[in-house]
């Protein structure tokens, strides 16, 4: 199959399979109707995140590495936020007609970089052509630990603290594109405490809030000092009139971790860096509703606001 501007299917899987070099992990990989490898023992994790041109990414304002790196990470954070390892990934990539070889190379190079970033193996794929726009998905294979279980939505508590990894907004400054997966924040993480409940922050700090409130059936209380406010949140309120605070609630894409612990782990965790990373205890659960104490003390109710993908 070629595409308009010349892009051979088949040429470039051959390409694939001299590039890939596959574990001992992994019987089969690239070039069969399906990859065959181990199974870790312990539950075992799938997730899919598509990229969309146009929507996820623009043409021109990223280099097509930076595509690739994205489709892969954003995928991995989901395996993150269940508090797992991730193990495998097959891609999926719906071509345009502007599409040819060197784009497909510097994707593939993107790619290959995050999973030998976080050690985890492309397995397979699909390329097809005739889309409007370039369309990749990449979905991951990862495993809990054995003897543990895999963190949900579910299960923060009244009393819990409410915590979260790194800082927030201004990613579309170009963080949406250069983020790191929290995978190793999480495995440490899940072996100094048992998160209660966990997210990863794709779609905005007080929307994904919002989805472990609703599974949860608790509320939160934020303190608005304790919001961690990136730099590119502060620069981008300079451009667009917004509020520092609000594009660190309501951007979205900063992919970072989002759990609640008890109070005794969150000491923990507020002590030092012991993930590596800058953790903040941003709130704590309650009972219902979703508000903030602001900075003199006064408590107003917020929305849920964040980026939601619409079609």
């Amino acid at each position: 199959m070629s595409t308009a501007s010349g892009f051979e299917e088949f040429s470039f899987i051959n390409w694939l399979r001299k590039q890939v070099k596959p574990s001992s992990r992994v019987s089969t990989g690239i070039g069969d109707d399906a990859a065959v490898v181990s199974a870790p023992k312990g539950d075992l994790l799938l997730t899919i995140d598509t990229l969309v041109e146009g929507v996820d990414f623009e043409a021109g304002k990223a280099t097509w590495r930076e595509v690739g790196w994205k489709a892969v990470a954003s995928s991995l954070s989901d395996v993150a936020a269940m508090g797992g390892v991730a193990d495998y990934v097959v891609i999926s990539a719906s071509l345009s007609e502007r599409n040819d070889r060197a784009m497909m190379e510097g994707l593939f190079r993107g790619m290959e970089g995050a999973a030998g970033e976080f050690a985890v193996e492309i397995v397979g794929g699909d390329i097809s052509a005739g889309s409007k726009s370039l369309v990749v998905a990449v979905a991951s294979v990862g495993h809990v630990a054995e003897g543990r279980r895999a963190v949900l939505r579910e299960g923060a508590r009244v009393g819990d603290a409410i915590m979260v990894t790194g800082e927030l907004g201004g990613s579309s400054l170009g963080g949406h594109l250069r983020f790191r997966p929290r995978l190793r924040e999480a495995a440490i993480l899940m072996d100094m405490c048992t998160p209660t409940s966990m997210i990863d922050v794709s779609d905005g700090l007080l929307l994904d809030l919002s989805h472990v409130l609703e599974d949860s059936g608790v509320g939160a209380l934020l303190y608005e000092e304790a919001i961690p406010i990136s730099q590119a949140a502060v620069e981008l309120s300079g451009r667009t009139g917004r509020s520092a605070l609000e594009h660190a609630l309501s951007d979205g894409e900063d992919y970072e971790l989002l759990f609640t612990v008890g109070g005794e782990d969150a000491g923990k965790l507020t002590t030092g860096e012991p993930l590596g990373v800058r953790v903040s205890r941003i709130g704590e659960v309650t009972g219902e509703g979703l508000k903030m104490k602001r900075r003199g003390g006064e408590v107003t109710n917020l929305e849920p606001k964040g980026y939601e993908h619409r079609v």
